[in-house]
Formats: structure tokens, sequence, C-alpha cells
């Protein structure tokens, strides 16, 4: 009798045992296998009178990149948060005739004149404001348009020094 205990003890350790393995392995590959949270939304600020930001552009992929920033420019007008108008009367899109950085890329510039203090320029954070069923496509096309080079884009803050 004692020797049939001692192997019920046994076995029920051996279990267990088991048993946590199991839960824990579940734990762990359910934290990596499952989709992560909703990182925090980009954010993009200025803080200078003005600025430009120069987003580097494949020549293949000129479309998408100006459809994208149609998107931005329906998504600035419909926006309901406060002060997404004002930044869309004080930011214009232009191309570069040329390609300057030796890459091969479309040199786009983002002209903010004058930047709303504070205001989140982040195209994806403003995008997802209007079109959140729409933001994966949008901001993979967004993203995929950029060159393969180091730099995608360059924020400039601009200080008035004179104005004639």
């Amino acid at each position: 009798m004692r020797e049939f205990r001692k192997r019920q003890s046994v076995r029920r350790i051996v279990v267990g045992g088991a048993f946590a393995a199991t839960l824990a392995a579940g734990v762990l590959l359910g934290g990596l296998l499952t989709s992560q949270p909703a990182e925090a939304q980009p954010q993009v600020t200025f803080n200078g009178n003005a600025a430009i930001m120069f987003h580097f552009v494949k020549p293949a992929s000129q479309s998408a990149y100006e459809g994208v920033m149609q998107r931005l420019s329906d998504a600035l007008q419909r926006s309901e948060v406060a002060g997404r108008q004002d930044q869309a009367r004080g930011w214009k899109v232009f191309k570069a005739s040329q390609d300057f950085t030796g890459q091969g890329a479309v040199p786009y510039v983002w002209v903010i004149d004058p930047v709303q203090g504070g205001a989140n320029y982040a195209a994806a954070t403003i995008l997802n404001e209007v079109f959140p069923g729409e933001i994966e496509q949008l901001f993979n096309t967004y993203n995929g348009s950029f060159t393969d080079g180091q730099v995608k884009q360059l924020p400039v803050n601009l200080q008035l020094v004179a104005d004639f």
C-alpha cells in the first residue's frame, strides 16, 4: 500500500510538472505568436516658424506616393481633431525637378509655413484618424514608396531671420 501511495505521489508530481511546463510553453508561445498591441501613433512635430521635410521616393512609386498625399489632404480636411484644417492651410507638397541625392530618388518636399506649434504632422497618424479601415494599405504604400537608401525622410526646422 505504501508503495502504491508513493507511486501516486510521484505520478502527481510528474503530471503536475508536465502541466506546468505545458502551460508555461503555451503562455510563452502565445505571447510571441499573437499580434502585438497597437504601438503609440508616430509623432512628427516641428519647432520652428516653418519647416520642410524631404521625402526620397522611388521613381516607380511616384503615383503611389502622390495618391497617399491626396488621401492625407482629404484626411486633414475631414479630421475632427482640432487644428487639422489650420495645418492643411500651411502645408504644401512639392516634387523636385531632379534627383540631388545621388541615389536615384525623386525628392518630394513638404513645405509647412507656418508651423502649428505642438501639432503632430505624422502622415500615418492623420490618415488613421479618418481612414482607420484603410490605414494598413495606406501605411504600406506610403512606406513602400521610399527609396532603399539610408535617408528616406529628412525633417528640417526653420527659423525666420529676414522677411523682405
